[in-house]
């Protein structure tokens, strides 16, 4: 879809993602800012918070200057001019400085080069980050010098992607379905608690721990009316348990209540949880967690699959938490909004890559990163301390931060949102600059690889593929390096080689097919740069 010209020449996309959202300063460079769309820009922000079109594509900021810095030098062998750098007075570490980048030959054999003009960056901000990866590394790790034993420093393309040594993974496909006893309470309390859910139970009762979250309040995402609720159990031998000892309290006389209503308990199942947590998801039949299709009918057009959520859904739950005035549901149960969204997203079936497009992803990251913005701003204004309270702030995050469909850049503008330190964020499993992991819709670190080990291949792909910007006729390399100008540079020239479009094409595009586009690239770089290895 042809888009508007901006003052570069570089069209703008008219996909849901031209929404700004809120980007980390890290990923971004200007003054502090509310955009029109009422989203929040970070401090320093001078680059689109698109996230559902490539970043190279983002617009520059009327007057403001974009600044490239350069990738950190890859020397894990031991980074000799970095101590006597580190000897400069503290006022020095502050100053701006014109550095020429020149190659340097690393002590794996791996050439560091950065061809183009000077690049006015910060002189403390690489030297900041490579002692950061050095220090939290203590040295190269053995899968690295392992990968790198070759006469050469470089390792052979099969053994450079062998599942065992590859870095990196399809994260949505990471989840799992996995199909837990389920009890499921019914007429319950619209104003119920969590917490007295878990008290009605009992403490003999087995459910999933808390960071699990076992406890499913069922909300009408329009509406925000409560309807049933549904509780995990470790095992289905545990839910006929709780079920069990409820129909004796109604033989011998007791009758089960929340609050002063009498409620039913009844034994349900995973299928049941996922039909009544996502209502407008047609054209398909619950197995347990897991969605099976069916066949496209052409007859029925409205009874086909078009997603498990609607982006209107979504918009609906952040209106329910700015004006819960506007709800009486919300307004009389401030808490509920957040707590379906936790569940949204814990129960999400983001391993159906082939059927979650970006644009819905996007939503939900946008429900996501706005509920945890406006319940930051009441509770350090005290405005409901019963209700919205710092725990459910933590289960949000938690929830957030662990959420498989979500990708590293996503996690990092929630990481600086949330103020999370490094270790915080090496906990859930955040790579290093993941500020810079802008062009990756669908790959994220592999659990357990060292950083340096993802670093070698990033490094790797970077040099690789400015190299082939350079083979270049010179109309196109000059093409590429002004997009380039206008996105963080830290895998190189990494998102030519992906080629996306942007605009609702992107939008549309399935998670499956984003992963596809980007390991085709890697694997194509990478035979590129270890052809004859």
């Amino acid at each position: 879809m042809p888009g508007n010209k901006i003052a570069n020449g570089i069209p703008q996309s008219h996909s849901c993602g031209a929404a700004l959202g809120l980007v980390s300063p890290a990923s971004s460079q200007c003054r502090e800012r509310i955009a029109d769309n009422g989203y929040l820009f970070s401090p320093f922000s001078s680059k689109s918070g698109t996230l559902t079109e490539p970043r190279n594509y983002a617009p520059r900021t009327s007057g403001q200057s974009v600044v490239s810095e350069p990738p950190p030098k890859f020397d894990l062998g031991g980074l000799a001019s970095m101590h006597s750098q580190q000897q400069a007075p503290p006022m020095m570490q502050n100053v701006q400085c014109h550095l020429q980048v020149q190659p340097m030959a690393g002590s794996d054999g791996f050439v560091q080069s950065y061809p183009g003009h000077e690049t006015s960056v910060g002189c403390s901000s690489s030297l900041a980050v490579v002692q950061a990866l050095d220090e939290s590394r203590g040295g190269r790790s053995k899968e690295l010098s392992a990968l790198t034993s070759g006469p050469a420093g470089f390792p052979p393309l099969s053994t450079a992607l062998h599942p065992d040594n590859f870095p990196f993974v399809e994260a949505p496909r990471m989840a799992q379905a996995i199909n837990r006893g389920v009890v499921k309470l019914k007429n319950i309390p619209f104003a119920t608690k969590r917490s007295e859910i878990i008290a009605f139970l009992g403490r003999n009762s087995k459910i999933l721990n808390d960071s699990d979250e076992p406890v499913h309040i069922i909300m009408e995402r329009v509406t925000s009316k409560t309807m049933d609720a549904y509780v995990e159990f470790v095992s289905l031998e545990e839910a006929m348990k709780a079920v069990d000892r409820h129909q004796f309290n109604l033989r011998v006389g007791r009758v089960s209540r929340l609050g002063d209503r009498p409620i039913e308990v009844e034994l349900s199942s995973q299928a049941s949880l996922m039909k009544d947590l996502f209502p407008l998801a047609r054209g398909l039949i619950w197995d347990g967690a897991s969605p099976d299709f069916k066949p496209y009918n052409q007859l029925f057009a409205w009874e086909n699959f078009r997603g498990f959520i609607s982006e209107e859904e979504m918009v609906m739950l952040i209106k329910h938490v700015e004006v819960p005035h506007r709800s009486p549901y919300s307004k009389d149960c401030p808490q509920r909004p957040y707590e379906c969204l936790i569940s949204t997203l814990k129960k999400f079936p983001w391993y159906a890559t082939d059927r979650i497009t970006i644009g819905q992803r996007h939503a939900m990251y946008m429900a996501t990163e706005k509920l945890l913005q406006i319940i930051s701003d009441k509770i350090s204004r005290d405005c409901d301390p019963i209700n919205l309270t710092p725990q459910l702030q933590k289960r949000l995050a938690n929830t957030a931060m662990t959420c498989q469909g979500f990708t590293p850049l996503m996690k990092d503008n929630l990481a600086w949102l949330l103020n999370l330190s490094d270790a915080d964020q090496r906990y859930y499993g955040q790579p290093e600059r993941a500020h810079a992991w802008r062009h990756q819709y669908s790959m994220a670190p592999r659990p357990g690889v060292p950083l340096d080990v993802i670093e070698w291949y990033i490094a790797i792909i970077r040099e690789q593929s400015q190299r082939d910007m350079l083979s270049r006729a010179h109309g196109s390399r000059v093409e590429l390096q002004e997009k380039g100008e206008q996105t963080d540079m830290y895998w190189g020239y990494f998102w030519a080689e992906l080629g996306h479009t942007f605009g609702p094409e992107f939008d549309h595009m399935t998670l499956n097919k984003v992963a596809h586009a980007e390991f085709s690239a890697v694997e194509r770089i990478l035979s590129r740069a270890l052809l004859n290895q």
